[in-house]
């Protein structure tokens, strides 16, 4: 349904805003993200934290598809909606979501290669 390595990406990217801070996203999306963040153990090995990281958005891009096209619609003059939507999920995450900073900086620190875990997300 959705692409989410450039979700994923975006979402270690950058987490300010520019020609996006009048939209918000859903709240129950990002708390959703933040609740399966928070089950997520840190000491597990890259690839594992990588696939839990990417269950985390799935599921909740999944149980919140409507508000997110409904979200991406506001950006119709722009080729990289995605990219938009991940600082948008950034930045709440940062303003609301406890285990979001180590997340992120986990996801900073590990090789590319444990990102490249295939279509299994």
């Amino acid at each position: 349904m959705f692409r989410l390595i450039p979700i994923l990406i975006m979402l270690v990217g950058l987490s300010t805003i520019s020609s996006a801070q009048q939209a918000i996203p859903p709240p129950r999306l990002a708390e959703d993200i933040c609740s399966c963040m928070g089950s997520i153990n840190p000491a597990s090995d890259d690839r594992t934290f990588d696939l839990a990281v990417r269950h985390c958005l799935n599921t909740a891009m999944r149980a919140h598809s409507g508000e997110v096209i409904e979200l991406m619609r506001r950006f119709p003059a722009q080729d990289r909606r995605f990219y938009l939507l991940g600082l948008l999920l950034g930045s709440s995450l940062d303003k609301s979501c406890p285990q979001y900073p180590w997340v992120k900086d986990r996801l900073r620190t590990m090789p590319n290669s444990a990102a490249d875990v295939g279509p299994n997300t």
